[in-house]
């Protein structure tokens, strides 16, 4: 990983990513819907939308793996489970983003 190589320990960096996850799933939101209120290019929302959801995805994905894991199993325990942990967690972002799209398209028809 990049943040072993610059000496950062490798259950810390998931921590790190994990910070950094959360608070890019608080804020993306935040910051689409305050350009949206500015934006009126309906072609031009379609793609910021499109960008949003794949940020939105992998923030939600990896901040609520930090619920069903640990950066010590992720780093050193190699049993398997991390990829059911992580597949679990992609499962649950998916209805997060349908009610994101629902509520920027109740903003966007206004």
């Amino acid at each position: 990983m990049l943040f072993t190589k610059i000496g950062i320990e490798c259950s810390n960096s998931w921590k790190l990513i994990w910070y950094i996850t959360w608070i890019g799933m608080l804020l993306l939101p935040l910051l689409f819907i305050k350009d949206l209120k500015s934006n009126k290019n309906q072609q031009s929302l379609k793609t910021k939308l499109i960008f949003f959801n794949l940020l939105e995805y992998i923030f939600i994905q990896a901040s609520l793996a930090s619920f069903f894991t640990s950066g010590k199993t992720l780093c050193y325990v190699s049993d398997g489970q991390n990829g059911l942990e992580l597949v679990f967690t992609a499962w649950l972002a998916l209805p997060i983003l349908l009610i994101f799209s629902y509520i920027f398209k109740i903003l966007s028809d206004n």
